[in-house]
């Protein structure tokens, strides 16, 4: 079976390669550029012309897909088991030049299938038409981002000098200190990061200095234990186990912006060598 390998104009559900060298022939999918349907509040004005727009949110995306399975048994049998309605979430990656930076995903289910049993069928060419349902209308990057949020300096350090790099002298002698990187985020929609930070840490916390958000857990994490933080799903978890209620009350849920955007971390320990793992996909619509 082919293999999905990002050459322009194919696509991958279900472990299956539409276009490209494989026996099936990707002739026409669409929807990848349509905007999502618009859920929203309008209400009608009472005895006025017009109406007062509500708040408008995404809703979901549907992708059609159109393509010809060529003489070949044993991949019209993979392709109605792949596009079986009711069979859940997969994910659909595509390589179309100019979405999505070339190489992207979401993930959908299938809706709809229609493959006519004719002429051209019993030649050795079935033709199908799928209906894929994105319950999430955005588009991400295909590759997985990652980057280490670092603290802006060790805890308890004087300033000796105005040096221009950061230097801290501590109460061992002098350290060196790396700044905070800033992240460069594609795409056209903010998306949602996970963090992961791995103890000892106390109190971590993650802050947007652009915006002033932040996320603190008030919570002790041991040695080479791990503390996740899914901002998506506004999932807290330590070591697997939910630890939602150790937020405190100034936590924000803060997307990624596309653009430059500067994370730092802090925790009450101040070890210098402490700092998270962010994880992104970026995101188009």
């Amino acid at each position: 079976m082919a293999v999905f390998t990002g050459q322009p104009f194919t696509m991958e559900y279900g472990g299956l390669l539409l276009g490209g060298p494989g026996p099936i022939v990707l002739d026409e999918p669409s929807g990848l550029l349509d905007s999502p349907e618009i859920r929203t509040a309008d209400r009608n004005l009472l005895q006025r012309h017009g109406s007062s727009a509500g708040t408008d949110y995404l809703g979901a995306r549907i992708i059609q897909l159109g393509f010809t399975v060529l003489d070949d048994p044993g991949a019209l049998a993979d392709v109605l088991r792949a596009f079986q309605p009711g069979g859940g979430d997969q994910v659909l990656r595509f390589a179309v030049p100019g979405i999505a930076g070339n190489l992207g995903r979401l993930t959908a289910r299938v809706r709809k299938r229609s493959a006519p049993v004719g002429a051209v069928f019993a030649a050795g060419a079935a033709r199908f038409d799928v209906e894929l349902y994105a319950a999430d209308p955005v588009l991400y990057a295909d590759q997985q981002s990652a980057a280490r949020v670092l603290p802006l300096a060790p805890r308890g350090s004087v300033k000796a000098f105005p040096f221009r790099f950061p230097w801290g002298v501590m109460k061992a002698g002098a350290v060196y200190i790396s700044p905070p990187v800033d992240l460069t985020v594609d795409g056209n929609t903010p998306t949602w990061p996970t963090f992961t930070v791995t103890g000892p840490v106390v109190n971590p916390t993650i802050i947007n200095r652009a915006t002033g958000e932040r996320i603190t857990v008030q919570i002790s994490v041991p040695t080479s234990e791990v503390l996740t933080i899914h901002t998506r799903t506004r999932a807290v978890l330590l070591n697997g186990a939910s630890r939602y209620g150790a937020l405190t009350a100034d936590s924000v849920w803060f997307p990624l912006r596309p653009g430059v955007v500067r994370l730092e971390f802090d925790d009450l320990l101040g070890d210098k060598n402490r700092g998270a793992d962010i994880r992104w996909r970026s995101a188009w619509i």
